[in-house]
């Protein structure tokens, strides 16, 4: 038998594994998104203390540290804070379907909310032709094709 020393070559065999999981939405965030499915509307939730409110929702204020459970129903428009030109590929990671570029992405907050959404903007991807700003209006997917996830919000259209 041979000692191994540190000098010793190691080979390596890289091995893709695909492991699925599923995970327990939790009682928020599951009445969030059986809310977006089934009714299409968005709720987020307030803090009694500092008054914020938030999406997704949360049981405790991230600044505060109190529990919330005041549900807050939000309007399907917003403006938008913030976005980008993505020039690259992206596979959304709800649908597994790939996002062909360049594509605008952005945060949209909605009114009567303290926190954006990330999501997709339906607007050509021409920084002439989108601000900071602009008004977006949330597209729902058709029912049939709802899930319970984000992904039934199929999109954000500008509002002219």
């Amino acid at each position: 038998m041979s000692e191994q020393t540190v000098d010793q070559e190691y080979i390596h065999v890289p091995i893709l594994v695909d492991v699925p999981y599923r995970f327990d939405a939790g009682k928020y965030m599951t009445r969030f998104l059986v809310e977006l499915r089934d009714n299409e509307k968005i709720y987020g939730i307030k803090c009694p203390s500092c008054k914020r409110v938030m999406i997704p929702p949360r049981i405790v204020c991230a600044r505060c540290h109190v529990k919330c459970d005041e549900w807050v129903e939000l309007s399907n428009e917003g403006t938008l804070e913030a976005f980008t030109i993505m020039y690259f590929p992206m596979t959304d990671p709800t649908t597994g379907k790939p996002h062909d570029p360049p594509f605008s992405y952005g945060s949209v907050k909605l009114d009567g909310c303290d926190a954006p959404i990330d999501h997709m903007l339906n607007i050509e991807p021409d920084m002439s032709k989108i601000k900071v700003g602009m008004r977006f209006r949330v597209k729902f997917r058709p029912r049939e094709e709802r899930r319970g996830d984000l992904a039934d919000i199929e999109y954000f259209d500008p509002i002219e």
